[in-house]
């Protein structure tokens, strides 16, 4: 077991997958609200945070289950955000049976990754020269201010437990190899195949994760519920979200 993961709180299994460029302290920063009703483990995706390996999206999957193996668990119910999304539903798709309700929150790598390849690529040279800060600009490139600077203080404040010398190249590597996902092929229909319950939170206007992508998975999936996501960074009130439509 290699994977990285941090285990908190009591109640039902939840399992959490962070976002491209996260790390597991995204969802740490809501340790208290998660913890009170769940059993939660926040995992390390491939080529993040404190965990290594090539970022592929079969292997991430896999290591999904071997999380919920180290934990003891047959089953449990799953959430990830954007990337973390991709890679918890293709488990889902993979492994039904081990999934009791799923959380799609910022779905956007259904299709193909939805970021422009010369976004992709600022984002990936800044990545490899560890200059956190031209990353960030390159990610935020084009948000509304307000936005753009809530999405920079979770970035830094994810990044500072980091040695950037060794954190960018890896980084840099899963930025590039996550512009090819797919998550479903064929796109949308594969979908249907999968009834495990599930939430999907969407932000109109969002052009990395669009709105058009969660309602097509809203309308394909034959157990999901659609729900405007809470426009918020602060992890807390992402976490008490995610709560309510898991309750």
């Amino acid at each position: 077991m290699t994977t990285a993961f941090a285990r908190f709180g009591s109640g039902p299994p939840l399992l959490l997958a962070h976002p491209l460029v996260f790390s597991k302290r995204y969802f740490l920063g809501a340790k208290e609200v998660f913890g009170a009703r769940f059993d939660t483990v926040a995992v390390d995706l491939r080529g993040h945070g404190d965990n290594e390996g090539e970022v592929d999206l079969d292997a991430a999957a896999d290591d999904i289950g071997a999380v919920l193996d180290a934990c003891g668990w047959s089953a449990a119910r799953l959430g990830g955000t954007s990337l973390g999304a991709a890679v918890v539903l293709r488990f889902a798709l993979r492994r039904p049976e081990r999934v009791v309700r799923l959380v799609q929150d910022l779905p956007g790598f259904g299709p193909g990754s939805r970021r422009p390849p010369e976004r992709v690529a600022a984002m990936a040279e800044a990545f490899a020269k560890a200059d956190f800060e031209a990353a960030a600009q390159a990610i935020t490139e084009g948000y509304p201010p307000a936005r753009a600077q809530a999405w920079s203080d979770a970035l830094r404040s994810d990044w500072s437990g980091y040695d950037p010398a060794r954190l960018g190249p890896k980084l840099a590597k899963a930025v590039r190899a996550a512009a090819a996902w797919r998550v479903a092929e064929p796109w949308p229909s594969a979908l249907a195949a999968l009834t495990v319950p599930t939430e999907i939170l969407a932000v109109k206007g969002d052009p990395t994760h669009p709105w058009e992508i969660a309602e097509t998975m809203a309308a394909t999936l034959p157990d999901a519920r659609l729900h405007a996501r809470v426009p918020s960074l602060a992890p807390g009130k992402i976490a008490e979200q995610w709560i309510s439509v898991l309750a």
